[in-house]
């Protein structure tokens, strides 16, 4: 739980001292008061990584150096999070000390849903497969591990076919090796996050008093085989070792897994409304927030107008499955849509400033 927030320079909020209790806090105000600021700044706080700038020097206030983000956060011990720019470097540590990412992520673990979170439904896959990488990183933060030597197995391989100069049929054989250890270490991670997510989702949408169509999931890695281990995964890559020469890039592997996603039978980006895929949405995010409490990580949850694209009634059906949540933090520019929906600390933000109600 995190129990103070420090902002320091960070976008057009003014610089502020937090004390947040557990239980759920609503941070009210019109558009570009800097809610979504607020979210942002925990988030990068719990990830050093911002979910809607692509460059980290766009969360700098205007005419500052850089930001400055402190937490305090409570569990089995108190921890002191911080994070932020200085000098255009970017810094995290945990009490103090300089820590690599896999131990900053497991300080204060955090679920999110943001604008862009939409595309998660209707987007690319490459949406879905960080859903999934969300996951296994929010169980297990040291999975960045896997992670990071897939990636290194991939762009190894792809230099090779790119560079289609000379016989590289020995080279790519032996890569390919390598490859495929990391596609099945990678393959086991998302399936089993999957299933406990599809499991956990199955749970919310029975419990959700809304008339949804029936929701099927499934978790198809690449190739086909990569839940098979990794010889089979290298005999696999081997089949298709000289079509991938003539294209020079590869044609299967761990960054063309997907999840697909039927809604009554149909494909949910042709039938579902905005409203309803809102609806699904935050229903994946709850079953989310349900697997990492069951695994004893329950996060804090951030919801970026979660009342928009949602009448009253649908909110409150919605709101109702986060009811698990130690700690949640969400936004929205409509007190209206509020009036039923039990909330224990209401916050006002206006012009990037943030005062109890």
């Amino acid at each position: 739980m995190l129990a103070r927030l420090e902002v320091r320079s960070f976008r057009n909020l003014a610089d502020l001292d937090l004390a947040l209790n557990p239980g759920s806090h609503l941070f009210l105000g019109p558009n570009g008061a800097g809610k979504s600021s607020i979210l942002e700044a925990v988030y990068f706080l719990a990830t050093s990584r911002s979910f809607r700038a692509r460059q980290i020097a766009d969360c700098v206030r205007h005419g500052a150096a850089g930001f400055s983000l402190v937490g305090e956060v409570e569990g089995d011990i108190r921890l002191r999070l911080a994070a932020g720019l200085s000098e255009g470097k970017k810094f995290r540590s945990v009490n103090g000390k300089t820590t690599s990412l896999a131990d900053h992520l497991a300080a204060l673990p955090v679920v999110s849903w943001a604008t862009g979170d939409a595309e998660i439904l209707t987007g690319s896959p490459q949406f879905r497969r960080r859903l999934l990488d969300r996951g296994i990183l929010g169980l297990r933060p040291t999975s960045l591990e896997a992670l990071e030597r897939f990636r290194r197995a991939l762009l190894q391989k792809r230099e090779i076919l790119q560079r289609g100069e000379g016989p590289i049929g020995e080279e790519l054989t032996s890569w390919n090796g390598v490859l495929a250890g990391a596609i099945a270490e990678l393959a086991e991670l998302r399936n089993a996050f999957f299933l406990r997510l599809r499991e956990q989702l199955a749970g919310v949408l029975a419990d959700l008093d809304l008339p949804i169509p029936p929701i099927e999931i499934s978790y198809r890695p690449s190739p086909s085989s990569a839940l098979d281990g990794a010889e089979e995964i290298f005999r696999s890559l081997g089949r298709l070792a000289d079509r991938e020469i003539r294209r020079g890039g590869p044609l299967v592997g761990s960054q063309r897994d997907e999840i697909e996603i039927g809604w009554g039978g149909r494909d949910i980006r042709s039938v579902a409304s905005a409203g309803e895929r809102k609806v699904l949405g935050l229903a994946i995010l709850a079953a989310h927030a349900k697997v990492l409490n069951e695994a004893g990580r329950a996060p804090l949850v951030l919801l970026d107008d979660a009342d928009a694209e949602l009448a009253t009634a649908t909110l409150a059906a919605v709101w109702k499955t986060f009811a698990s949540a130690p700690q949640i933090l969400t936004t929205s520019s409509r007190p209206q849509a509020w009036l039923t929906v039990p909330v224990d600390q209401v916050w006002g933000v206006e012009k990037g400033v943030v005062s109890a109600l």
